[in-house]
């Protein structure tokens, strides 16, 4: 037990809702003007726990017996988002595609309590950035941050949520030092590959027609070597001949070319 120095009153502890309360002072005024007062202002939880602390003990205890209490509803809501906020991703055409962008432009960065998906394309593709945005808020049911870089012609499209990786069964970090690929749910049914072809077509592929030598290529390039051999067998899978290159994929026949560019519905927006 304590005395406080103002009203003499016999106390477990100085509180601040007993000097505001009472006294209409601070707990800074307090030690001003009682710098020499051992026992100073204690906070009401300083080493208190719901069990020890005479008044939290009777909350709790009472809270206990009730069935409702004034937030259950919202925390049954909090619950239930929460749940459905994580759940897997429906394993469908619109899903293939997005893990083509971000094995393409895109990446996945893991942060201490969670995880960002940012994928980077071109600013003048206007048709194509919202694209990539109304296909994150198909599968992610939230809308991505899009942010124009600074004196760059660069867009970055981010989306902050946990379990990013493991639902899009990627790994986080450096592509290359991951060594990433292709899911193989993907690469084991035609329709999936045709989608997610077209999102790393559409992201790190181009589509050039030499008008001199009378040819045209639509050619995928990335350093990733384990990601090359998943293009390269899902071109050769759809009957296709494609090159192998050092750090691309390319379709060079004529027929080939334009019927690709036709069944992935090459950048037409």
């Amino acid at each position: 037990m304590v005395r406080c120095i103002l009203c003499n009153r016999k106390l477990e502890r100085i509180t601040h809702t007993h000097l505001w309360y009472l006294h209409h002072m601070c707990p800074s005024e307090f030690t001003k003007q009682f710098p020499n007062a051992d026992w100073g202002v204690i906070p009401w939880n300083k080493g208190q726990t719901k069990e020890t602390h005479r008044s939290l003990a009777k909350l709790s205890y009472n809270l206990k017996l009730q069935k409702e209490w004034n937030f259950s509803k919202w925390q049954r809501k909090w619950r239930k988002q929460k749940k459905n906020q994580y759940r897997k991703f429906i394993r469908d055409k619109n899903l293939a595609e997005l893990i083509g962008m971000v094995l393409g432009d895109g990446n996945l960065y893991r942060h201490e309590r969670t995880e960002q998906l940012r994928i980077v394309c071109n600013s003048n593709d206007n048709g194509f950035v919202q694209h990539i945005v109304n296909l994150i808020k198909k599968i992610f049911s939230k809308n991505p941050t899009v942010f124009k870089r600074k004196r760059q012609n660069a867009i970055n499209i981010t989306l902050y949520q946990c379990k990013i990786s493991e639902r899009l069964d990627l790994p986080a970090g450096d592509k290359i030092k991951n060594n990433v690929g292709v899911p193989l749910w993907i690469k084991a049914n035609k329709k999936f590959s045709i989608y997610c072809l077209k999102g790393l077509f559409e992201t790190d592929g181009c589509f050039v027609v030499d008008k001199d030598n009378y040819t045209q290529i639509i050619e995928f390039k990335n350093n990733c070597r384990r990601l090359r051999e998943d293009v390269y067998s899902m071109l050769s899978k759809l009957d296709y001949h494609p090159q192998f290159g050092k750090n691309y994929i390319r379709l060079a026949r004529r027929e080939e070319v334009l019927n690709f560019k036709e069944l992935i519905n090459f950048r037409n927006y």
